[in-house]
């Protein structure tokens, strides 16, 4: 099982956008260290960390203070807690993801991966029912129970695993079992819920390299670069021991009016001359990453740092369409990145780019002419960090216009005997018939109608189909109906009263339904 880890305590929890109804609505919080954001949603309220100040009357009404929800969001790990109007309390905690720790997303699993996933809760023992959801992402449901006096309080939990973490949804309920109305709050957090492409860390403090020095060094302030090589009188500041930024601004005293030079790696990174009294200070921009040896020096005195270097990586996330199955041709894709930032989008066969403004927000109109999932990486460059990316899918579905459309365009015309006698050359080949449903029979567990497609002038109807439809199915017997259909290739018994005098085969072509219309 996984181990959850107290990281929430260096928790940043930024509030990026508010809404025209301030910020008890439509905000959005971001925690980078947990990778995710949440965008607040009508009627509810959002916990942070960072916000408890906020809300002191709604925890009081709670029954408790925001000292102690502090303490026990540290505890538990919990990123926040989302408390909707209509009633309920869901805690969203990160936690380390054990032997899943490698796994990036949910949708890269194997499903030999997703049984041992279901498995770590289902073999723990803590659960009752342990099974996957229905939702986007994909999570797995989990549900507990325990007595508390007489009292028996159930847990309702959501798991799912994004960038080698767990992510938890957590709703307590009391006196009862978890319902629908339950789970749907559940999804409600859950589509609020988006997960970023990378995690920031914390800032590491790295060693400093080894090097011999002609006098002692000082123990530098924590953050601070440490001087590994000193000569002569001269004092720096501004040279961090690890940074994220290439830009220094480096102050400091020498001899007066002295020619003060910073150098990297033997070449010089700028110059300026110390004032009268001794002060000087400059800006100078670091042009690699790395474990860096940076030299300030003049004519008679020198100070060597060691400082890593390394840049952020560009974040960069999907805001918009919050719904990425849609009809048309066309989507605005939106989302969010560095500010100025180039943005790539690239799928198979297409390649374009946008650049996002001075708020980092950015948007790019795609045209989609196939049906179908769509796979889009998204790659961000900006100054001064590394490139980011994503991916979105997005999934196009015809209008009934376009797919009959379409389906026209690939149909045939049919002679029912030639069918008959060799169904397996129509395997496959669409073909549209009109006819009334005789009866009804089971395909593989699908409801299968026996169709008659040919009417006399007699009004009996003979030359039976049989024509397998899906789950959903509301036809009856005696609706007369036009069907869109596939041919499967095979054949099935059928009775030999649905064929005119004398033509009986006791077989019908069993075809499948992609569609069908009424015909009044």
């Amino acid at each position: 099982m996984m181990n959850k880890r107290l990281g929430a305590a260096c928790l940043l929890a930024c509030l990026l956008t508010v809404g025209a109804q301030g910020v008890a609505q439509d905000a959005t919080y971001v925690f980078p260290y947990e990778g995710l954001r949440y965008t607040q949603q009508e009627g509810e309220t959002v916990l942070t960390q960072t916000n408890l100040g906020e809300h002191q009357e709604l925890i009081a009404s709670l029954g408790t203070t925001a000292d102690a929800v502090l303490s026990s969001y540290i505890a538990s790990g919990i990123v926040m807690e989302v408390i909707p109007d209509d009633g309920g309390q869901i805690a969203v905690s990160v936690v380390d993801a054990g032997e899943f720790a490698g796994v990036q997303d949910m949708d890269e699993m194997s499903d030999a991966q997703r049984e041992a996933f279901l498995a770590q809760f289902s073999e723990s023992g803590l659960y009752e029912t342990c099974e996957w959801t229905k939702t986007e992402p994909q999570c797995v449901r989990l549900t507990a129970s325990s007595m508390y006096g007489t009292v028996q309080v159930y847990t309702l939990r959501y798991a799912t695993l994004h960038l080698g973490r767990v992510c938890l949804l957590t709703q307590t309920v009391v006196g009862r079992v978890p319902s629908l109305e339950d789970d749907a709050r559940m999804e409600r957090v859950l589509s609020g819920l988006h997960f970023l492409s990378s995690v920031t860390q914390p800032t590491p403090s790295p060693t400093p390299a080894p090097t011999a020095t002609p006098e002692p060094t000082p123990v530098p302030t924590a953050g601070v670069a440490q001087a590994v090589g000193t000569e002569g009188e001269m004092t720096v500041e501004g040279v961090p021991a690890f940074t994220n930024s290439a830009d220094l601004a480096l102050t400091g005293t020498v001899d007066a009016s002295q020619e003060v030079t910073v150098r990297l790696n033997g070449e010089s990174l700028g110059k300026t001359t110390a004032k009268k009294d001794g002060t000087f200070s400059l800006r100078v921009k670091l042009p690699q990453e790395g474990e860096l040896a940076l030299v300030v020096s003049t004519d008679t005195a020198e100070r060597m740092f060691s400082l890593r270097y390394e840049m952020p990586v560009a974040n960069i996330a999907v805001t918009e369409p919050e719904e990425t199955t849609f009809t048309g041709s066309t989507v605005v894709l939106r989302g969010e990145t560095e500010a100025d930032a180039k943005v790539y989008v690239e799928t198979e066969g297409f390649k374009t780019n946008v650049t996002a403004n001075r708020n980092g927000a950015f948007s790019v109109r795609l045209n989609i002419d196939s049906e179908g999932a769509h796979t889009y990486t998204l790659t961000a460059q900006a100054d001064g960090f590394k490139d980011g990316s994503t991916q979105v899918t997005l999934t196009r579905e015809l209008t009934q216009k376009e797919w009959i459309a379409n389906f026209r365009l690939k149909m045939i015309e049919i002679d029912y005997d030639s069918v008959v006698a060799d169904p397996a050359a129509y395997q496959g080949k669409q073909f549209i018939e009109r006819g009334r449903v005789m009866e009804f029979a089971d395909y593989n567990g699908s409801p299968c109608a026996l169709v008659c497609i040919d009417n006399p002038a007699t009004g009996v109807w003979t030359q039976p189909l049989w024509v397998v439809l899906d789950q959903s199915a509301d036809a009856e017997v005696g609706d007369i109906l036009t069907f869109y259909l596939v041919g499967e290739g095979i054949s099935l018994p059928a009775d030999d009263q649905y064929y005119k005098s004398g033509v009986a085969t006791g077989e019908a072509p069993v075809t499948r339904a992609l569609y069908w219309t009424e015909n009044k």
